[in-house]
């Protein structure tokens, strides 16, 4: 099964298009197009499971910042990516469980959230994905897979970031009411990870800024620590660290269903 955009995602999305285990071979850019370039990202191998602990902090710019401590797990079961998060601190949003179904054949991501105050599972679905996830600055969409064809890509330029060569990207979504108006990515020729992406709204002004640091070697996989996402227009900023990272370790698919959710913990 080919990996599809995470993240940025958070994280996954994130996670996934910004990690990657072997090096890819660089190609003159006059030689592929944009959309070339992110299915290299897009199909790469990173991993049939990983687990790792995630501290959020999340600052306002006013006040003290607040920290969460959550539990993340993956597992690729064939046509589908199943990911789920347990926040484990502090005790306002202990319990706190996301559960995230992406599919090979490029179907919209199925979304839960379970809110123990609540003591019920809320289905994320249609615009409600758009909004913030848990106050950070990502939104539901940020942290799924996003299909490559929901895109048009074009490749912009070349340019060094953090020392390393880049294909500078473009993204702008084929539908009108995405609320993203384009994405630029800086994404590193020597191994397809994403370094940085800028969103803009759809009034065309630089609404977020990703940026991606702290990358090394984990169990051969090409793995960041450290993510800052920042929303330029009302200061607010998210900074996901993360430590305990393990790959290929067995996960049973119980761990990832709607029940186990419920729980508030994984088992």
């Amino acid at each position: 099964m080919k990996t599809k955009d995470r993240f940025a995602v958070f994280i996954m999305a994130l996670f996934a298009l910004i990690t990657v285990r072997e090096r890819l071979p660089a190609q003159s850019p006059g030689g592929q197009s944009g959309y070339d370039i992110m299915k290299l990202a897009d199909d790469r191998y990173t991993g049939d499971t990983a687990q790792y602990n995630l501290t959020m902090t999340l600052d306002s710019g006013r006040g003290t910042p607040r920290v969460r401590e959550v539990s993340w797990f993956f597992k690729d079961s064939g046509d589908t990516e199943k990911t789920l998060m347990v926040f484990r601190n502090p005790r306002d949003v202990a319990g706190t469980g996301y559960l995230s179904f992406s599919y090979d054949d490029g179907r919209d991501d199925d979304i839960w959230l379970y809110l123990p105050a609540m003591k019920r599972v809320r289905r994320i679905t249609g615009s409600g994905k758009n909004d913030d996830f848990m106050g950070t600055d990502f939104t539901y969409e940020d942290m799924g897979s996003r299909s490559l064809d929901k895109d048009n890509f074009t490749l912009l330029r070349e340019e060094v970031l953090d020392g390393e060569p880049c294909w500078v990207v473009e993204a702008r979504p084929k539908d009108s009411r995405d609320p993203y108006g384009r994405r630029l990515m800086w994404i590193r020729e020597d191994s397809c990870i994403i370094n940085a992406v800028d969103y803009y709204d759809r009034q065309d002004r630089l609404l977020k800024t990703l940026r991606v640091s702290g990358i090394s070697r984990i169990d051969g996989i090409w793995t960041p620590r450290k993510m800052e996402m920042t929303n330029v227009q009302n200061r607010h900023s998210t900074v996901i660290e993360l430590s305990d990272i393990r790959f290929n370790v067995p996960l049973d698919d119980s761990l990832f269903t709607v029940t186990n959710l419920e729980r508030g913990s994984p088992r």
